[in-house]
């Protein structure tokens, strides 16, 4: 099952989507979390933040790409995984 892979900046906050694309359903939809500095936190925190979103990212598309694996779908119609 190819999928179709979106992305865009809302300001300077980048998204992600992944659709099927014979259907058209949406597998994994992901923003970038829009964290404002308080007075309370740094720096560092905020940067802490932005490697869990990350982090959180590439875990959701390894789970997609391996119910992908696990059913058999290719994406050369091969029999190779994606």
């Amino acid at each position: 099952m190819p999928y179709q892979i979106d992305t865009r900046l809302r300001g300077a906050n980048p998204s992600l989507q992944i659709r099927d694309a014979s259907s058209g359903a949406v597998r994994l939809a992901w923003e970038y979390p829009r964290h404002m500095l308080a007075e309370s936190e740094d720096e560092e925190l905020l940067a802490l933040r932005r490697e869990e979103a990350i982090h959180e990212l590439f875990r959701r598309l390894f789970l997609l790409t391996t119910e992908q694996y696990l059913k058999g779908e290719t994406v050369d119609g091969k029999g190779s995984p994606v």
